[in-house]
């Protein structure tokens, strides 16, 4: 068995051993690859003295092979048996190898369906084993097609638990970070709407717009949580529909800035400089691509934390394409992280004493819409050091004929 050198198994002991096997193999916990590394030592022991085993499994229409017996001497012996027309066909395969013995593949079915081939080198070049071994060799080979295959959905369920668990969680996250996020405007704009009734006689202009002013900041803030809400949850498993059109870089990203800007008492709180190359041009859904500037902007400016300035930079990438960067100074995203970020209502803190608001669907967001353009994002990042997102988004020749043979400017074109 595992880690010693095979010893034959007589062969009014093998069923036994096989029955034993398979009752180990329908029950273990190790996994799919534990269970091949058991049906390839187990096969060659009850092949005899000297034999070794290998495993192929089905990918598509060809065979690959998974496992070897490690103890196998010449595995150059042992190469290309599984691209044999016959054994992708599910056929019992006999043959020699001259110089080193006989093999036998046999087929592991599962429903019907060739799902794989267990193969056996013996020493002898006597292609003839003993029929009860090559029975029992048969049966093995039988139950172990069906012990991976339910291996293979015993750990799919696992996975598919977690994962239900993990969003479960991540949604509770989310409901009360939502019910946190809608609460602060509407505090603030209650209050101080109270809070001017009450004083309107006796407070000067000044203290009324400065309250009215924080009412619109408030006012603003909540419509961008709505809207990202709604956008979402709307869009959630359907096309998005894009009005494609040739927008001004430079003009979305200024527009990008401004209202961001006014979702902040008295504008940014970080210096924005915007470096984008003059008559850039993307084709885009205007509102789409103000969206998605939008949101990376404020997190950029967020996640500043006061600190640095923020840069959205515009140049020609590739031929076609136009490499659009939003760069900041700020927190950095930790590297564990990075991979989830995109993720619905995923955030990188959703602890109650969490620094900085959002809802955790922006950056999903954001990556549907991107996707739907044809367009790709990437995150670089440094903890402590700033973030730069990069956006390589089709230039508007190369980006219609992708799209859709249409006139872009007016069409909605529905995209996965």
């Amino acid at each position: 068995m595992k880690g010693t050198p095979h010893t034959h198994v007589p062969v009014e002991g093998a069923v036994d051993r096989v029955g034993a096997v398979a009752r180990a193999l329908t029950s273990t916990t190790g996994g799919v690859a534990e269970l091949q590394r058991e049906v390839v030592c187990t096969a060659a022991s009850i092949a005899g003295d000297g034999a070794a085993a290998a495993i192929a499994l089905r990918e598509g229409e060809h065979l690959t092979v998974r496992v070897v017996d490690p103890h196998m001497t010449a595995p150059a012996a042992f190469e290309g048996w599984e691209a044999e027309p016959e054994v992708i066909a599910g056929r019992r395969v006999r043959r020699v190898v001259r110089g080193f013995g006989s093999l036998l593949v046999l087929p592991m079915s599962y429903r019907g369906e060739v799902v794989g081939a267990l193969a056996v080198m013996s020493p002898s070049e006597d292609t003839t084993l003993d029929g009860d071994v090559e029975g029992v060799l048969a049966i093995l080979a039988s139950n172990a097609a069906i012990a991976m295959e339910n291996a293979r959905l015993y750990e799919l369920e696992k996975e598919s638990v977690r994962r239900l668990r993990e969003l479960d969680t991540m949604k509770a996250d989310f409901l009360s970070t939502v019910q946190h996020e809608l609460r602060t405007p509407l505090t603030a704009i209650l209050g101080l709407s109270d809070l001017i009734e009450m004083c309107w006689e006796v407070w000067e202009d000044s203290p009324k717009l400065d309250a009215l002013r924080d009412i619109q900041v408030a006012a603003r803030n909540l419509d961008g949580i709505v809207e990202t809400i709604i956008d979402f949850s709307v869009g959630d498993g359907e096309a998005l529909a894009l009005t494609l059109a040739e927008v001004p870089l430079e003009q979305a990203v200024r527009t990008a800035i401004v209202v961001v800007a006014e979702r902040h008492r008295g504008g940014l709180p970080v210096r924005a400089d915007v470096e984008v190359e003059t008559g850039l041009t993307l084709l885009a859904d205007p509102d789409r691509l103000g969206q998605v500037l939008r949101a990376l902007i404020d997190n950029a400016v967020k996640f500043s934390d006061g600190h640095g300035s923020v840069v959205v930079r515009g140049t020609h990438a590739d031929p076609g394409t136009v490499l659009v960067e939003v760069i900041d100074e700020g927190i950095g995203i930790p590297t564990e992280d990075i991979p989830r970020i995109f993720e619905r209502f995923f955030q990188v803190d959703n602890t109650a004493t969490r620094r900085f608001g959002g809802t955790g669907m922006g950056l999903a967001l954001v990556k549907r819409v991107v996707q739907a353009h044809s367009a790709t994002i990437a995150i670089e990042t440094v903890v402590g050091s700033g973030t730069r997102v990069s956006l390589r988004w089709p230039e508007h020749a190369a980006a219609a004929k992708d799209v859709l043979e249409i006139d872009p400017a007016t069409s909605p074109v529905p995209v996965q």
